[in-house]
C-alpha cells in the first residue's frame, strides 16, 4: 500500500548517530545557494534573501533581498544577481556596489578563468557586455511536452564552467532521456548536440565500418593514436544530462558524478525490501592539445554483496535467479550518487551519496572509495515508507582539511569540522 502524503524520515546509522548535532535558527529557510569566504557563508534562502552567516558567532546579516544567483571571484570578492537583472558585488569591507544590468531574469553567475563573469538568464548569456542568444526550436526554450516551444531560455538541471571556457547546459527529461549543450566563450558558438554519429536510417557492416565512416565524416573532431582513440573535446566526452556535481584534482583531470535519469531500476522483494543503487563517476583526461578521452565507473556505490544478483546490462538483471535476490536483500539498499568536489587542502577528491561523504581514490580508470562521514540527514519522501530516494546534499566544499559546508534539501546548511555538525536555517 502507498501512503499518498509527505513523511519526514531521518536518516541515519550507527556513525552519524554518535555525531554531535545543533540546529541554528535563522531564517527558518532552506536555501538555493552558497559561497564561503573563510568563516562567513554567503548564502540565498528559498526566499531569495541573500544573507551572510558567521560560523563562529552562530549569526546571520541580511544583505539583500530579491537575489537569484551567486558566484565568488579568486580575491574572495562576492557577485550577485537579482531577479530583475541587477548585478552586484560586495567586496571584502561588505561594500555593495552595482556593476552591471541584463534585461532579463538571472539564473546563474558564472566566473571563468580569466576571474571574469558570465550571466545566464532568461533571454540569454551575457558575457563582456555582450548577449549570446541561442536558437530557436532548441532545449533551451523548453521539455518534455512544451519541448523547444518556449519564448523565453529556462534553467537547466545543472550548469557549469571548466577550466577550457565552455559553459554547459545539462537538461535531464527523465525517461525520454535529456540533452547536455555547450556555450564556447572563446568561439563565441553554441554546440547543441555533443554526440558525433550518423544517419540512423543507413545500414552498416559493423562497428569499424561505422567507425570508419564517423570518422571521415568528423575528420577535425576525431583522431586515431597509437593507443586509443580521442576526441576534440566537449565531444564524445560522457557528460551526462544527469549530472550531479563537477570537479578538478590536482593534475588537471576532470571528474564528474550523474546519476537518475529514464535508465534507473527500482527492485522491491516479497518481503517489501527495496533495492535502488545508481550512480556513474566519469574521468575525462587530456591526451593532447584539445583532444581528451573519458573512461566511468558505474560500481562505484555497489556493495559486493549485492553485485552478482543485481548486475544489470540494458536488456535487465543479467542474473535471472529472482530467489537469489530475495534472499540476499534483507534490508533497503538504497544509494543514490551525488556532487564531487575537490579539496583544496589535502588534495583529494569526495564525493556525497545516500550513505554520506566519500573519499575517492583514483588510479587511471580504477576507482575506490572510503567513508569520511555519515551526517543526518532528514529525507522528505512521498510514496515511500522508510526510503528515500532524492538527494538530500546538492552542494559541498571545504573551508579546511576537516572542515565542510554542504547545502542540503531539507536541513539548511550544513557545517561539520571534523567532531561536530552544525545545520543553519
Amino acid at each position: 500500500m502507498l501512503f499518498l502524503s509527505f513523511l519526514w524520515i531521518t536518516q541515519g546509522n550507527s556513525q552519524n548517530d554518535s555525531i554531535p548535532t545543533n540546529q541554528i535558527e535563522l531564517l527558518n529557510s532552506e536555501y538555493k545557494d552558497f559561497v564561503t569566504v573563510n568563516n562567513t557563508i554567503y548564502a540565498i534562502s528559498q526566499n531569495s534573501v541573500l544573507v551572510a552567516i558567521d560560523l563562529k558567532e552562530d549569526k546571520h546579516t541580511i544583505i539583500k533581498k530579491d537575489i537569484n544567483a551567486i558566484a565568488k571571484k579568486s580575491n574572495n570578492d562576492i557577485l550577485f544577481g537579482s531577479k530583475e537583472g541587477e548585478i552586484f558585488i560586495i567586496n571584502k569591507k561588505q561594500k555593495i556596489k552595482k556593476i552591471d544590468e541584463v534585461d532579463a531574469e538571472i539564473f546563474s553567475i558564472l566566473i571563468n578563468p580569466k576571474d571574469e563573469y558570465v550571466i545566464y538568464s532568461s533571454k540569454s548569456i551575457y558575457y563582456n557586455g555582450k548577449d549570446y542568444i541561442p536558437k530557436k526550436e532548441t532545449i533551451f526554450y523548453g521539455k518534455l511536452r512544451v519541448k523547444y516551444t518556449g519564448n523565453q531560455l529556462i534553467k537547466p538541471d545543472y550548469i557549469y564552467l571548466d577550466k577550457m571556457n565552455f559553459v554547459w547546459f545539462a537538461y535531464n527529461e527523465g525517461e525520454w532521456g535529456g540533452n547536455v549543450c555547450f556555450f564556447d566563450l572563446n568561439k563565441k558558438e553554441f554546440i547543441y548536440d555533443k554526440w558525433l554519429r550518423l544517419d540512423d536510417d543507413v545500414k552498416y557492416l559493423d562497428e569499424n565500418d561505422y567507425f570508419e565512416k564517423l570518422n571521415k565524416k568528423f575528420p577535425e573532431l576525431i583522431k586515431v593514436t597509437e593507443k586509443d582513440t580521442v576526441y576534440k573535446y566537449p565531444y564524445n566526452s560522457s557528460i551526462s544530462s544527469v549530472t550531479k556535481g563537477v570537479a578538478y584534482n590536482n593534475t588537471g583531470d576532470l571528474f564528474i558524478t550523474s546519476s537518475g535519469g529514464g535508465h534507473t531500476m527500482l527492485y522491491a522483494t516479497k518481503n517489501d525490501f527495496h533495492y535502488y543503487v545508481n550512480g556513474t563517476i566519469v574521468k575525462i583526461l587530456k591526451e593532447e592539445k584539445d583532444y581528451y578521452k573519458s573512461c566511468f565507473d558505474q560500481e562505484i556505490l555497489e556493495d559486493e554483496k549485492y553485485k552478482i544478483a543485481f548486475e544489470r546490462n540494458f536488456m535487465g538483471f543479467k542474473n535471472k535467479d529472482r530467489e537469489l535476490r530475495e534472499n540476499i536483500l534483507t534490508e533497503n539498499e538504497i544509494n543514490k550518487l551525488g556532487p564531487i568536489t575537490f579539496n583544496q587542502f589535502d588534495n583529494k577528491l569526495y564525493f556525497f551519496s545516500t550513505k554520506g561523504f566519500y573519499i575517492l581514490d583514483n588510479l587511471d580508470c580504477t576507482f575506490s572509495k572510503k567513508l569520511f562521514f555519515s551526517p543526518p540527514l532528514t529525507c522528505k519522501s512521498q510514496y515511500e515508507r522508510d526510503y528515500c530516494l532524492h538527494l538530500n546534499v546538492v552542494k559541498f566544499e571545504f573551508i579546511s582539511e576537516k572542515e565542510i559546508i554542504y547545502l542540503t534539501k531539507n536541513n539548511g546548511i550544513g557545517y561539520y569540522n571534523g567532531e561536530r555538525i552544525k545545520y543553519f536555517r
